[in-house]
């Protein structure tokens, strides 16, 4: 597991990393604390968790061509199948190019019951710091 400053983002929804690789990064948060005013997962928590985990997953691409390189989200398409109620979402990363210059990671969202919650198509650049 991984953990993050607890000034950023990661740290106050509770994500928690459990697999990291370039090609593969299943991550988890709590439905509880990141839920909308309607009770149940909020659409924005999701799109940070796939965010994440597609980004953690480029950043690791980066790194195999040295410590100056970074990953930078350039762009996020996300859909919300179904509301997350309670427990643990996981958010499934899968590399879909692994580039010199960008990555691309779909990413599934599941409940406690490995319903699809969101889907969501993520691009990173891989630029010097």
């Amino acid at each position: 597991m991984h953990n993050f400053d607890k000034q950023t983002l990661m740290a106050r929804t509770e994500m928690e990393v459990i697999e990291l690789s370039a090609d593969h990064c299943v991550m988890r948060m709590p439905v509880d604390g990141n839920r909308q005013t309607a009770g149940v997962l909020h659409g924005g928590a999701s799109a940070a968790l796939a965010e994440t985990a597609g980004s953690l997953a480029s950043r690791e691409q980066a790194r195999t061509f040295g410590k100056e390189f970074v990953a930078v989200g350039v762009e996020l398409s996300i859909q919300h199948i179904r509301p997350a109620h309670d427990g643990y979402v996981t958010a499934t990363a899968t590399a879909m190019h692994l580039g010199s210059t960008r990555c691309v990671h779909r990413v599934d969202i599941t409940d406690e019951d490995g319903r699809l919650v969101s889907t969501a198509l993520i691009s990173n650049q891989i630029i010097k710091k």
